[in-house]
Parts: C-alpha cells; sequence; structure tokens
C-alpha cells in the first residue's frame, strides 16, 4: 500500500514538474511554434529523472521535436527539477483524439469567444502608473465601442501587458454585450489564414469573417510589416470595419512611425485614432502584480519576498510572473513557506542579480547635466545656446543608447512634442564622435559612469 502510495505521489510531482517545464519553454517560443509543437507533447514515465519519456503524436513529430527542441526540452526539466534529466522521445502508444478541424482556411476561431481567452480580464490587470494610460482607454472602448478612440493603438515592450488589454477588452464586450462578435487575433495568424484562404480559393470568405465583426482586437501588427499581399488586405479589412463603424484595437511594440517597411497609408491610419502607450513597471507595480498572482493562485506573498522578486527582476511582468510560478512550484513539491531562502533557491541561476539595470532617461539627464556643470532643468529646457543644446543632445543620444525609450518617448522626457528633434540630436552625436575626438572621449567617460 505504502508503495502505491509512493508512486501515486511521484507521479503527481512529476506532472508538476512537466507543467512547470512547458511553461518555462512557452516563455521562450513563439506562440504558433509552442501550439505546433510543444503543446501535443505527452509525459510518459517518469519513475527515473534519467530516463523520462516525452510522448508525440507520431514518428515524425517524435524525431523533429528531438532535434530541434531536444535541448530546450531538457533544459527546462533540469531547471524544474533541480537536477539533469535525460528525455527520452517517443511516439505516443495511446495519442488523444484529435480535434477535426472544418476547413484550413477558416479564420475565425469556433466557439463564442471567438479566440478571447478568458483568464485575461480588467479584473485581474495591476494598474499602475506605467500602464494607467492604457488601460484607461481600454476600459473606455470596452464600454463604448466605435463611440471613442477608433482604432485604438496599444504600444508597449514585451511581457507588459498589451496582449492582457487586448483580450480583457474582450472578455468585458463578451459580458456586457454577448450578441456582439469580437475576435482576437495574431497578425502573424491573420498572415497565415489570408495565405491559406488564397491557397484553397476561399479568399471571399476569409474577407467575409473578418469584416463582419464588431470588435477586432489585433497583436502585434509589427509582424505585416514588409508583408504586401498581407498589408493590402489588412488595409482593406481596416477601411471596411471604420466604415461600418466598427471597432479596431491594435498592439504594438513599436510606434506606428517606428515600424520599417509599413504602408504609409496603414501608418497613417494606426495614428488617427488614439496611441497608448505601456512602460516598464516601476518597483511598486511590481510588487503589486507579484502579490496578485499570488492571491489569483491561493499562495500568500509575504512583502521581503515580494520586493526581493521585483528588485530582481525588471525586464517584464512575463518573466516576473514566471519566476513566481517557479518559486510556488518549489515550495509545493518542498511542502515548504515561500520563503527568502527557498526563492534564492528555486531561482538559483536564472536571477541575473549582476547585471546592469536598466537606466532611467533622469538618471542619465542629471548625469550629463553635471558632467557639463549645468542644471538638469537646463537640459529639459528649449534654450539654443551651444552650453545648453549640445549636452541636451549628448543626454538625447545616450537616451536612445542605454534605454530602451523610444524617440517619442525621449521627446516627452525633454519636453519636446516633435520626436524628429531627438532623431536629429541621436545622429548628429553619432556622426560627430567619428570626427570629434573630444566628444568621442566625453559620451564614452559618460557612458561609463552610467554603467556602473
Amino acid at each position: 500500500m505504502d508503495h502505491a502510495i509512493n508512486l501515486a505521489k511521484q507521479a503527481m510531482e512529476m506532472t508538476a514538474i512537466w507543467q512547470a517545464a512547458r511553461a518555462l519553454i512557452q516563455e521562450q517560443l513563439a506562440p504558433p511554434v509552442f501550439d505546433m509543437w510543444i503543446k501535443p507533447l505527452r509525459l510518459g514515465r517518469a519513475e527515473d529523472p534519467q530516463r523520462i519519456e516525452i510522448l508525440a503524436s507520431n514518428d515524425f513529430s517524435a524525431s523533429y521535436v528531438r532535434d530541434h527542441y531536444g535541448a530546450l526540452l531538457t533544459t527546462a526539466f533540469t531547471s524544474a527539477l533541480g537536477q539533469g534529466a535525460r528525455l527520452l522521445f517517443q511516439v505516443d502508444p495511446d495519442p488523444p483524439a484529435r480535434q477535426v478541424e472544418e476547413s484550413p482556411a477558416t479564420p475565425t476561431p469556433t466557439g463564442a469567444r471567438f479566440g478571447v481567452d478568458g483568464r485575461y480580464t480588467f479584473e485581474n490587470f495591476v494598474v499602475g502608473s506605467c500602464n494607467q494610460f492604457a488601460h484607461a482607454a481600454a476600459a473606455r472602448v470596452a464600454d463604448a465601442p466605435a463611440t471613442a478612440y477608433n482604432p485604438l493603438y496599444i504600444q508597449g515592450g514585451v511581457g507588459l501587458g498589451k496582449t492582457h488589454l487586448l483580450h480583457a477588452i474582450g472578455n468585458a464586450l463578451l459580458r456586457a454585450r454577448p450578441e456582439s462578435k469580437t475576435l482576437y487575433i495574431t497578425s502573424e495568424k491573420f498572415m497565415t489564414q489570408l495565405v491559406d484562404s488564397l491557397r484553397f480559393k476561399q479568399v471571399h470568405n476569409f474577407k467575409e469573417n473578418f469584416r463582419s465583426v464588431d470588435v477586432l482586437l489585433v497583436d502585434d501588427i509589427q509582424f505585416i510589416a514588409g508583408k504586401k499581399a498581407t498589408q493590402e488586405e489588412f488595409f482593406h479589412t481596416f477601411n471596411a470595419l471604420q466604415e461600418a463603424n466598427k471597432q479596431i484595437v491594435i498592439s504594438s511594440d513599436s510606434y506606428p512611425g517606428e515600424i520599417e517597411h509599413l504602408e504609409e497609408r496603414l501608418r497613417s491610419r494606426f495614428s488617427q485614432g488614439l496611441v497608448a502607450d505601456i512602460h516598464p513597471p516601476d518597483l511598486e507595480t511590481r510588487m503589486a502584480i507579484l502579490k496578485k498572482k499570488a492571491a489569483l493562485e491561493g499562495m500568500e506573498l509575504s512583502d521581503d519576498v515580494a520586493f526581493f522578486l521585483a528588485e530582481a527582476i525588471q525586464s517584464n511582468v512575463r518573466e516576473l510572473e514566471g519566476a513566481l510560478i517557479r518559486v510556488f512550484l518549489l515550495a509545493s513539491l518542498e511542502k515548504e513557506p515561500v520563503t527568502l531562502s527557498l526563492v534564492r533557491e528555486s531561482l538559483r541561476g536564472t536571477l541575473r542579480r549582476g547585471e546592469p539595470r536598466l537606466l532611467s532617461m533622469e538618471k542619465i539627464i542629471e548625469t550629463v547635466a553635471a558632467y557639463y556643470k549645468i542644471r538638469p532643468l537646463d537640459i529639459r529646457s528649449s534654450k539654443r545656446a551651444r552650453r545648453f543644446s549640445h549636452p541636451r543632445q549628448v543626454a538625447m543620444f545616450l537616451c536612445k543608447q542605454l534605454t530602451k525609450a523610444s524617440y517619442p518617448e525621449i521627446a516627452r522626457e525633454f519636453g519636446d512634442r516633435n520626436h524628429t528633434t531627438v532623431l536629429y540630436a541621436v545622429d548628429k552625436i553619432a556622426s560627430s564622435q567619428q570626427v570629434d575626438v573630444d566628444l568621442e572621449q566625453a559620451v564614452s567617460t559618460l557612458a561609463g559612469m552610467l554603467r556602473k
């Protein structure tokens, strides 16, 4: 009896480790890749870490996953287990029944949700100064679609909450207007389905499905750049929906004016509505996100642990939540409370505390002002005297080089509404360094001071 209980317990633990390994991999792969190769895999026999069976639906899938993603899976298992692992890729002797698709060219997901993920709502979105404007705009669109902010363009870096807001809009609309047709789709899937519709001669169905929606939510629009046929079709879809007074919401990691190889007519249409940006969360918001995520998982997170994690992981929300999941997994397996020592143990090797943290533009302005013996206020001013304008251009150049801020964000930090001023400053300092040894030395010195 005890042996049977131990085996059952071990099986439960390995299932949890498998789920954790999949979560780690999902963070590193594009969604279409993960859905195609990793999501269908199942965990087979796993009594011994040196013999963990990974089951695929057929010989081709098993060999392809082994050759292309075997190292990634092994690393994920090693991280989740806390020790080395050896994976065996085999054909699943009892594969689950696969869902039959109606047609490869059917662009709209079946079911009432049309691609909207019920997990992401306004209620579980943590609002801070970094995303308050975008959250308010999204909530307004959900409350009254096609009456304001059409299109709504949400800009922000990877893992900052753009996708969450798109799904939150969809979920709010589904609750308030269940009869409306709300469709969420990534730009990559839009392109794939367009190609399929051309291949299977079902372009009419493609157009009808996308142009008959009440609300269209398109994620990562930057990926249509350079795709002429996709841009052409999206342009006509955009126009058809706007003419029919339907709501369009778009997300991107860049502002419309910064997406290279995007047709000017699309750039113009994306900019004609409201552009709302999301910035990396500050320390307090990161702590609030951790607390919220812990509460949703039914766990309690102390302030010191939340502070430690929020200080250690500053890049994006997705990485922050991934770290928290790993902590909870280890706590569950070890049957221990979540303490600082357990956090350090579970994230050993993944916390990059030794890396330089992202600089703030405010810090750069203060450092440059001190170096040139002027006030930060002078750098942010519009004074044209060279003793002010030159340090201002250097500060703009360093902001672009040492932060992830976009040209419009830098322009706003310097009190200048026109981002072309920043473009000019960055280009001028970059070219002048080639011939001005003193300037090159000054920029190098300042960069060294800021990286310390």
